[in-house]
């Protein structure tokens, strides 16, 4: 005889009541979310002109070259990688003239 024929099996009935236990809450909670999504206010639109202000603020410095501005918004939305690339770049220019 093979190990699985001398494990007991679970019984089905007893897995059944636990999914349908499992289901009930998850539909408890579902109305419970549900009910707090309607008793909050809908989202609203930002004003197009708070967003001309925003993406004034966001712009390169004047006097930057146009080749830049893609550079400038790369690093000002991904600081990280930028920090990465940055010791990147240093180490390869340590080993260059090291």
């Amino acid at each position: 005889m093979s190990d699985s024929e001398l494990t007991p099996q679970p019984d089905p009935h007893a897995e059944t009541s636990r999914l349908d236990r499992i289901e009930a809450r998850l539909a408890a909670l579902e109305d419970r979310i549900a009910g707090a999504g309607a008793a909050l206010p809908p989202p609203r639109d930002p004003e197009p002109a708070a967003a001309a202000t925003s993406t004034a603020t966001t712009s390169a410095p004047p006097g930057t070259p146009a080749f830049l501005e893609p550079l400038a918004d790369f690093v000002r939305n991904n600081p990280v990688l930028s920090l990465i690339g940055a010791i990147v770049v240093l180490v390869v220019l340590s080993h260059l003239f090291g």
